[in-house]
């Protein structure tokens, strides 16, 4: 995201309501230059593990928010997939995101599950 973008998301106000989907297999569309979320509800430590594949590269992040303030204890760019182990930091709502920077739209399939499974 060029810094100008990043500047107009950051002095512009909204409100971000974070929509908790349920565990299990999840499918999106990500738009070009757009995005999606999966969000899950998660107590303090507890742990899920996260598995994606996309049709094309996104960038890809777990977030939650606090406030005004966003905090990512994940991110990761030019990404096709992942198979990974989260640990809720505190009990909260995370959301899983894809972005795509590019042209034409991206498929994702996935898996969210308790870990251990």
């Amino acid at each position: 995201m060029n810094r100008f973008i990043a500047w107009v998301f950051a002095m512009t106000p909204i409100s971000v309501t974070a929509t908790t989907a349920a565990l299990g297999p999840f499918r999106l569309e990500v738009p070009a230059r757009g995005f999606e979320e999966h969000c899950i509800r998660l107590n303090a430590g507890e742990q899920v593990r996260y598995r994606y594949s996309a049709t094309a590269e996104v960038d890809f992040n777990i977030h939650y928010h606090r406030g005004k303030d966003v905090f990512y204890p994940v991110k990761s760019s030019g990404s096709r997939s992942a198979d990974a182990t989260f640990t809720a930091p505190q009990a909260d709502a995370y959301c899983m995101m894809w972005e795509r920077s590019g042209e034409g739209a991206v498929r994702i399939e996935g898996v969210v599950e308790p870990a251990g499974r």
